[in-house]
């Protein structure tokens, strides 16, 4: 007849490899749901990674309406509470990668523009075709 001791002994050498088998399926569950984590997380934020963003005028459309020198003294825009005017009858010639977007007029709708070359920072440019802008100067 077999002792106690020795009936007990195959059952402890189970227990470890018993633990060490828990312990590995904890260590997969764990690293599943941290993986399932980190892709639900990536999802929520996708909008933000992926934004492109364009800081030229290339492929811009045009966003103002109508042409404000057939109406020079009227205001054509508003941008940060200041009105914004033609400051000459003519158009600026620029290429589109040569203009920065600055903003939105205060509507949002309207695309604004400035020159890394410019002097003046309060003068903006509005794109009305393609390598053709109006300068606008607050009053």
């Amino acid at each position: 007849m077999e002792s106690e001791s020795e009936q007990q002994l195959p059952a402890e050498r189970q227990l470890p490899a018993g633990r060490w088998a828990y312990w590995l399926m904890g260590v997969f569950l764990a690293g599943t749901l941290i993986v399932s984590f980190t892709v639900w997380l990536d999802r929520q934020n996708r909008t933000n990674l992926e934004q492109i963003t364009q800081p030229t005028a290339v492929g811009d459309p045009i966003t103002i309406g109508f042409d404000p020198r057939q109406n020079p003294g009227h205001e054509v825009l508003r941008w940060k509470g200041q009105g914004y005017f033609l400051q000459t009858n003519e158009l600026a010639q620029l290429p589109d990668f040569d203009v920065r977007k600055v903003g939105k007029d205060d509507t949002g709708k309207i695309e604004l523009y400035q020159s890394p070359k410019q002097s003046d920072q309060r003068i903006v440019l509005v794109k009305v075709a393609s390598g053709q802008f109006v300068v606008l100067t607050p009053r």
